[in-house]
């Protein structure tokens, strides 16, 4: 039996044990895997039951017990190059039509450098030779590859990369990143001379603007700032410079949620909201880059 003779549900739930598995390194709960793959409880435990019939995975029973995937398990992925849905493949930072539907690790401990083979759906004809790029964060393994295209085959739809770069994302709340930072907002009536000195003194390049009931109204940047005094506005109202198109992510969100709407929107600065709609802080690009080493690249804007 292969990978491929799985059903597309055990196939999902196997591997979400696996990239649950090698992040935390713990018995994992099949409620973790409900919770992550979207399926009711009940259907993962009984596709839990016949993965361990077939081998795949270890149990202990008990309120601290869960689940670690065997040896053959790791085999038997290794056997095959599925992904359990589709990802799009960037070229540098920009999207791509070309999906990926299979991965597959070649010569990974070449010191000089491993290679990957991508299946794609569409004609991969649009890439050359020495492009650079990017997929991922994948399903479940939350990694993103970079690499440097070597050879293209539109007829066989294969592309082979050079690696250059593997970094796995770990699951990290919105929240849990700004908790402790300190909440910097200004008032829409407030004059730009007044608002540069706040930003100036908190050594920041932008903050909110918020109106009497705590709600976000638009975002004030030094460069909004800059072209005011450069007009010779010192003392008009911050409403007159604030942008109002206003990015925002939710506090609950995940740290990829982040990642993927600086890159869609070209920003450097999101507005956390409470379930409430209310402000509760600011995450930056900066912040991100603090919390994870080596993303610089991924999300330069």
């Amino acid at each position: 039996m292969t990978m491929d003779q799985l059903t597309p549900t055990q196939k999902e739930i196997l591997l979400a044990i696996i990239g649950l598995y090698e992040k935390e390194r713990r018995l994992i709960k099949s409620k973790e895997v409900a919770e992550l793959i979207g399926k009711d409880e009940g259907t993962v435990r009984n596709m839990i039951a016949s993965l361990k019939a077939l081998g795949l995975l270890e149990s202990k029973p008990g309120p601290t017990g869960g689940y670690i995937p065997t040896l053959k398990a790791y085999e038997f992925t290794r056997s095959s190059s599925y992904l359990p849905q589709k990802v799009l493949l960037y070229r540098g930072d920009i999207e791509t039509n070309i999906s990926v539907y299979s991965i597959e690790f070649l010569d990974l401990s070449n010191p000089e450098g491993g290679k990957i083979l991508l299946k794609v759906i569409e004609d991969p004809k649009q890439l050359k030779i020495g492009d650079v790029v990017r997929l991922g964060p994948l399903p479940y393994s939350r990694l993103v590859i970079e690499g440097i295209v070597s050879h293209v085959d539109s007829e066989r739809r294969e592309l082979l990369l050079d690696l250059t770069r593997m970094i796995s994302i770990p699951k990290i709340r919105i929240a849990d990143m700004i908790r402790g930072k300190k909440i910097v907002a200004l008032k829409p009536n407030m004059t730009i001379k007044e608002a540069s000195k706040i930003l100036y003194s908190e050594g920041i390049r932008g903050a909110p603007v918020i109106d009497d009931e705590g709600r976000v109204i638009g975002i004030l940047t030094t460069a909004d700032v800059i072209r005011a005094l450069i007009e010779d506005r010192a003392e008009s109202r911050v409403a007159d410079s604030m942008k109002t198109n206003v990015i925002t992510i939710s506090s609950t969100d995940d740290i990829i949620s982040a990642i993927n709407k600086m890159i869609v929107y070209n920003v450097g600065r999101l507005i956390v909201l409470d379930e409430n709609l209310r402000l509760v802080g600011i995450v930056t690009r900066t912040d991100i880059l603090k919390t994870i080493a080596g993303l610089d690249r991924i999300i330069t804007v």
